[in-house]
């Protein structure tokens, strides 16, 4: 069975995976479905999807920006794109979930991965140009395509899993509505069609059986801000949420995201935000590498990554800021080695390095509208290392490094030059996690988890003094897998 770490790990979290057990629990593959192409309807359904966000933006919400009429076109084709000052959350998260639902409307309409691409291209183009009276957004343009690439294929893939035609009554309802969950517009798409209560005597996935494992945790977490003034110390209830999807060391490794990780932490209860973090990791392309030991495996590959992370002082949120850090769009090659070693202990090590196109970092000056975070652009790398023994106990050991440029800033000497066409403080900014977690797995799937963390940031401005700052973490979880 599969076997790994409780609570949410670093982004480059490796994949436990006993392959010489068998599976019994995962129903094989019967017939698959191919979902014809139908560019028409992927295209119809990208519209719709962005006509049903500005409806309920300009009727429900009574959004300022959603009063769009044949000037506010006018002037976004005139002006062009510039960068914006929406929320952290809005523009790093959001805007990429937004753009999963145009992946899925080319995905769940007969397209292979890189055929979906131009559509969310496509849908992001659209949104930026005609649905708002604010200017087109090159950030939002970034992390919606991109960033909706990676959750796409994702929310695609796990919606693929739900599907089972066979079902009648109310187990057949359950699926459909937690297939419409998880991907909407692929739940309303089967909706259209009628597949979403059509019966068959297979169970009709378009996508073929692979391995599965997903978890879930609660906890207690404590957030310790390393300001040795006004020491700021959160508490909090929070939730962990993980699925595992396929083998990276599989040589039927030939689509992208035949293998792909997702984590998610929440905070329940606290003034931290409810969605602290997103880890998601692709394959976009494998090489697996024949080694002359039979139990050690070897896989090179390049890899998409959408990280995460967004804290809140409970004490000052200008200036006890914990950390903030977004990875929208990255892509880069990667390793991945595990080695079986003696008394069914085995080793996983996986390394990454990424180009990261669009990220965000946290600021301590920059403050305009809604933004108090820097945009820009830099790499990443990514080292994980993890032991387990006796298929019980598991040692993590992760390591990040972020580092992003915010190459458009604004002369704070000049306030007359100051306006929203910026990426922030002009400088650069790096945060290094180092987390160590322990877990141990009870039996019928109880699990208990322990982990320990560190982040540190470091800001170098080119008109205002560096900034040093360290966050200390650890959490409690148990938990179950299924």
């Amino acid at each position: 069975m599969l076997l790994f770490s409780l609570t949410v790990g670093a982004a480059s979290g490796q994949l436990s995976v006993n392959q010489d057990t068998t599976i019994t629990t995962i129903e094989q593959a019967d017939s698959l479905l191919d979902i014809p192409k139908r560019g028409l309807d992927a295209a119809g359904f990208i519209g719709a999807t962005n006509l049903g966000v500005w409806a309920v933006d300009r009727y429900i919400l009574k959004g300022e920006w959603a009063n769009i009429d044949g000037n506010t076109i006018k002037n976004n084709f005139k002006k062009g794109f510039v960068w914006d000052n929406d929320m952290f959350v809005t523009n790093l998260f959001a805007h990429p979930y937004h753009g999963g639902l145009y992946f899925n409307a080319a995905r769940s309409n007969g397209m292979n991965f890189w055929q979906a691409v131009p559509f969310t291209v496509g849908g992001s183009l659209m949104w930026e140009f005609f649905m708002e009276n604010e200017y087109p957004a090159i950030n939002d343009f970034l992390s919606t395509s991109l960033g909706g690439m990676s959750l796409g294929e994702i929310t695609f893939r796990i919606s693929d899993r739900l599907i089972d035609d066979r079902k009648v009554g109310f187990s057949r309802f359950g699926r459909e509505a937690l297939i419409t969950l998880i991907s909407p517009v692929r739940g309303l798409n089967r909706i259209v069609s009628g597949d979403a209560w059509k019966r068959r005597n297979i169970r009709g996935n378009s996508m073929p059986v692979v391995p599965i494992t997903f978890y879930t945790a609660i906890g207690h977490r404590i957030i310790a801000d390393d300001a040795k003034d006004n020491k700021d110390v959160s508490n909090m209830l929070c939730i962990d949420l993980g699925l595992y999807y396929g083998n990276p060391y599989d040589t039927d490794n030939e689509k992208p995201y035949d293998y792909f990780s997702l984590k998610m932490g929440g905070n329940l209860f606290s003034k931290q935000p409810i969605i602290g973090r997103v880890n998601a990791i692709g394959m976009l392309y494998s090489k697996k590498i024949e080694l002359k030991k039979p139990n050690h495996q070897l896989t090179l590959g390049v890899f998409q990554h959408f990280n995460y992370y967004e804290s809140k002082s409970d004490i000052n949120n200008v200036t006890l800021s914990p950390y903030k850090l977004s990875e929208a769009a990255s892509v880069g090659p990667g390793i991945l080695y595990k080695a079986k070693l003696k008394r069914n202990n085995t080793f996983y090590a996986a390394a990454y390095l990424s180009a990261v196109l669009l990220g965000g970092s946290q600021t301590d000056h920059y403050n305009f509208e809604d933004r108090d975070y820097n945009m820009g652009s830099g790499f990443s790398s990514k080292i994980n290392l993890e032991f387990q023994f006796w298929d019980k106990a598991i040692l993590t050991i992760n390591s990040e490094d972020y580092r992003l440029y915010s190459w458009v800033g604004y002369d704070p000497n000049n306030l007359e030059k100051i306006n929203s066409n910026v990426q922030g403080d002009k400088g650069n900014a790096s945060l290094s996690v180092g987390m160590l977690n322990f877990s141990y797995l009870f039996k019928k799937g109880f699990l208990l988890g322990i982990e320990t963390s560190h982040y540190y940031r470091k800001s170098i401005y080119n008109y205002y003094p560096d900034i040093e700052h360290g966050v200390s973490e650890n959490k409690v979880s148990v938990g179950y897998r299924f």
